[in-house]
């Protein structure tokens, strides 16, 4: 059966969404037009063609919800006062400017893969410790689900980050940072703002600041 529509499905959903004057829930006819070769042919508020077999449905229509107005703008007072406690506390823990003639190179950073193959950089030489999960199966080969869990551990593959890369693995790390905690969208207290902050003021304070 071959069906077409004189418009688009969205072009329908967003035609039913207008706000029309009226009552609090207004009210839209769906005609359902079938021909005589099986074609469909659905509109709203507008009767079937002579010659086409006609369903009809009626919808109501919901008024439009109110704008999305941000917390900023609705609560400017708190989201400053939030703001400024979170300043304040960056202060405490980040580690002040200092002169450019007194600054010295960055802390040693180390390039850790996983054993899922995921790269990071950190300050930590120790390689962390992580649970590799390991396929159940029974005599015949086949997996079991459902019979339990099991893991073994390994660690993580670290390498020193050669001296002559340390200030682009040093800004990678505070980028890296960076995006964690802006995609994340978290609250103004996040520690991963805080995570930012203090490895910017790190890369600031030495010989690898721009």
């Amino acid at each position: 059966m071959r069906t077409h529509a004189t418009m688009p499905i969205v072009a329908l959903l967003l035609a039913l969404l207008l706000p029309m004057p009226g009552n609090a829930y207004d009210q839209v006819t769906i005609y359902r037009c079938t021909d005589a070769q099986g074609a469909l042919l659905i509109q709203n508020d507008m009767p079937c063609p002579a010659g086409h077999r006609q369903e009809t449905q009626v919808v109501d229509v919901p008024p439009p919800l109110p704008a999305h107005v941000p917390r900023a703008e609705r609560m400017p007072e708190v989201v400053a006062k939030e703001e400024a406690a979170v300043q304040a506390r960056i202060a405490k823990l980040v580690p002040a400017p200092i002169p450019e003639d007194a600054r010295t190179p960055p802390p040693g950073l180390f390039r850790c893969t996983t054993w899922e193959n995921t790269t990071f950089l950190t300050q930590d030489e120790t390689p962390a410790e992580r649970c590799a999960p390991i396929r159940i199966v029974g005599l015949d080969g086949r997996a079991r689900p459902g019979v339990g869990s099991a893991c073994e551990t390994r660690r993580d593959v670290c390498e020193a980050v050669p001296e002559a890369e340390l200030c682009d693995a040093w800004r990678r790390r505070v980028d890296e940072a960076e995006f964690r905690w802006k995609f994340a969208r978290a609250a103004a207290g996040d520690p991963r703002r805080i995570e930012h902050a203090t490895l910017a003021a790190v890369l600031e304070n030495s010989t690898c600041a721009r």
